[in-house]
């Protein structure tokens, strides 16, 4: 690989904590190699970004064949948060924002289609903009790679 910057578009569609979780890995981890970050949150990931439900997520999607190592995983990841072992998903992407170029695009059909109006004080602090599908579009045509969660 070479030594320029990529720019990766994300695309998250789903509220699922594993989802959350594996976004701000990559966020954290693209941006610790250099790399400028755009993530796009639409459907139920953009209700995800509300201030006053980010930390109310807890449903760790995964085929109920696995619920036991799904229930491990949660409890894992809880006790982490509280011991200061690990970051909630929101938290490692404010690290990321700290140390490199992350944007954080919010889509607020959903809020539309469920009649709700938000404005950007109802988010947290890490979302930069309030958008449309356009903007996605936009950011298909600034990125080189593109991955969807």
């Amino acid at each position: 690989m070479s030594g320029s910057a990529m720019k990766i578009l994300i695309l998250i569609t789903s509220s699922a904590l594993d989802k959350l979780l594996a976004l701000g890995t990559i966020v954290l981890g693209a941006v610790s190699m250099g790399h400028d970050v755009a993530i796009y949150a639409t459907q139920s990931a953009s209700f995800a970004f509300l201030k006053d439900y980010a930390d109310k997520i807890s449903n760790y999607s995964g085929d109920p064949a696995l619920s036991g190592l799904i229930n491990n995983v949660v409890s894992g990841y809880n006790n982490a948060v509280i011991n200061g072992r690990f970051f909630k998903w929101y938290e490692m992407i404010r690290q990321a924002k700290e140390i490199g170029s992350v944007r954080v695009y919010v889509c607020t059909q959903p809020f539309e289609l469920a009649g709700i109006k938000v404005g950007l004080g109802d988010f947290l602090g890490i979302v930069d903009e309030l958008v449309m599908i356009g903007k996605y579009i936009e950011l298909l045509e600034w990125c080189d790679k593109s991955v969807s969660l």
